[in-house]
């Protein structure tokens, strides 16, 4: 009798375990990996916004072609497909810019303040930049117009972690540089990104309202950037 009651219960067991592994409509058990990195209608995993573009800084004499813009708009996010042509992604990422000045220029940092001063007389191989970096957390809009090809903006937050300033050049036989980190950026800061994609590769625009650093410690000056980007 104990022999029949244990192979009955060895018996329900086995059928019990076998129902659970089969049921995939038992939430606890069944895990769907089918959104990640995929464009189904619904929410995804996504990862994208490879950007490389070239700054503007308004309110200085920026050298914009020397003035790069790089970033990874969202390392990891999600994105809604509402199946009729829009989308929405959100997430994190990082980007890092620098705003350079034309040659005729250089920051000049006293320790309290960063000021706009000419080089000395004779000054050669002139470089002067500050260079940001920040966390991003963008939203980003996009409509499908035709096949394939969409258009896309919305808001980029940015927390701006680290910020520097260097300027060298030389003079004579003497080479000068001078650097700085921690220049007092402004912590956050908000742009608007718009622009246009096919097949996820793009061109884009983003301007901020917002100063890059703080206007009782450097000059006030405002980016523009314009660039391209991959899988955006």
């Amino acid at each position: 009798m104990n022999k029949i009651m244990m192979i009955l219960i060895i018996g329900v067991v086995a059928c019990a375990t076998a129902s659970a592994r089969d049921n995939d409509n038992d939430p606890y058990i069944h895990v769907d990996w089918s959104p990640l990195f995929t464009d189904n209608v619904g929410w995804n995993i996504y990862s994208g916004g490879f950007v490389v573009g070239w700054n503007n800084a308004s309110g200085i004499n920026s050298a914009m072609g020397r003035s790069i813009d790089i970033g990874w708009l969202s390392i990891i996010g999600a994105k809604y497909n509402t199946g009729h042509g829009q989308r929405i992604t959100m997430g994190a990422g990082i980007d890092w810019r620098n705003y350079r000045l034309d040659t005729s220029a250089r920051f000049v940092d006293d320790g309290d303040h960063i000021s706009i001063e000419n080089y000395p007389e004779g000054a050669t191989s002139c470089l002067s930049r500050v260079k940001v970096f920040s966390i991003t957390m963008p939203v980003i809009f996009s409509q499908r117009l035709v096949h394939k090809l969409d258009i896309f903006a919305g808001p980029v937050v940015n927390f701006n972690v680290r910020s520097s300033v260097l300027t060298q050049f030389r003079l004579g036989d003497e080479k000068v540089k001078l650097s700085r980190t921690g220049i007092h950026q402004v912590p956050v800061t908000v742009d608007i990104m718009g622009g246009i994609k096919w097949r996820g590769i793009g061109c884009y625009v983003r301007y901020s309202p917002c100063h890059v650093l703080k206007g009782d410690f450097a000059p006030a000056f405002t980016p523009l950037t314009v660039g391209v980007g991959l899988a955006l």
